[in-house]
């Protein structure tokens, strides 16, 4: 009987199990904050030239952006969000920090989504 068909599972194939595991567990984490973010982008993207034309004050727009950080689930806080908003212009910059755990180490991942748009 050749050693390879003994039934026998071996350390090599352990830790490639694990390591398998380990990856697909740090996916499984991450992705749904990556996603998270660009549907955030999207939205103030989309958003901005309304913003424009409805002539909407930076409070009001702050506050349409912390609402849907929260329905998103992402930490962002006022203070994250830098709004400036015109008769003629909105811009908006965010930059936050998601932390993401990953029972041994907390991955800090750094977003900076943002758009400006002026009236035509």
């Amino acid at each position: 009987m050749r050693r390879s068909e003994s039934g026998k599972i071996t350390l090599k194939a352990i830790l490639a199990l694990a390591f398998i595991a380990a990856v697909i567990f740090a996916c499984v984490k991450t992705i749904p904050v990556y996603v998270n973010n660009y549907e955030l982008q999207d939205y103030i993207q989309n958003q901005t030239p309304f913003w424009v034309t409805q002539h909407a004050t930076a409070d009001a727009v702050r506050k349409n952006i912390l609402a849907k950080a929260e329905d998103l689930g992402l930490p962002i806080v006022e203070d994250n969000v830098t709004v400036e908003a015109t008769s003629v212009k909105v811009s908006v910059k965010i930059d936050y920090i998601a932390p993401v755990d990953l029972k041994v180490y907390t991955l800090q991942l750094h977003f900076t989504p943002s758009s400006e748009n002026r009236a035509i």
